[in-house]
């Protein structure tokens, strides 16, 4: 039992990372797209994005591939929500860090989340849970020896950013 624990802790935390990562590459790529020029997303200054990977690790926890895929939508769709909103609250409220405002946009709440962007989430997260997760549930089976010490690599590299990002920036 403990062994099983360990392992599906090393897939979150694998799986956190993988998607974090690709977000920041995702978003950085939109932003080259649409805006024409770089901006870094997020607050921290590593190559991730957290609030995605957050947002992974909820799906994993609570969406049942066995359910219906339109009730696993509406699932996903509220779950990404409800992180982006708690996600944009901390930041601004907390550490007084506007990362996005969507004020403009239509049935915005408080700026936080919109139904626009919610519905995009939604489609993220089902894509993810659908297409991405099996294939990443695959690598990790593949390599599981050597995605301990990669885990314990970016674990380390997350909080130093987090520590540098606190204290010094």
């Amino acid at each position: 039992m403990k062994k099983f624990i360990n392992r599906y802790w090393e897939y979150m935390i694998f799986s956190f990372f993988c998607i974090s990562i690709s977000a920041w590459f995702l978003e950085i790529i939109f932003s080259l797209v649409v805006r024409g020029k770089l901006v870094s997303p997020g607050t921290l200054s590593g190559p991730w994005c957290p609030v995605y990977g957050t947002t992974f690790l909820f799906l994993l926890l609570l969406i049942e591939k066995k359910d219906s895929p339109i009730y696993n939508f509406v699932k996903i769709f509220v779950i990404a929500s409800i992180v982006e909103y708690l996600a944009s609250f901390i930041s601004g409220e907390i550490f007084h860090n506007v990362i996005w405002d969507y004020s403009g946009r239509f049935l915005n709440i408080n700026g936080r989340i919109c139904l626009g962007m919610s519905f995009s989430f939604g489609l993220l997260g089902f894509i993810m849970m659908y297409r991405i997760e099996p294939w990443l549930r695959r690598i990790y089976i593949r390599f599981q020896d050597r995605i301990k010490i990669i885990n314990m690599i970016f674990v380390s590299m997350f909080f130093l950013d987090i520590f540098i990002n606190i204290f010094f920036i």
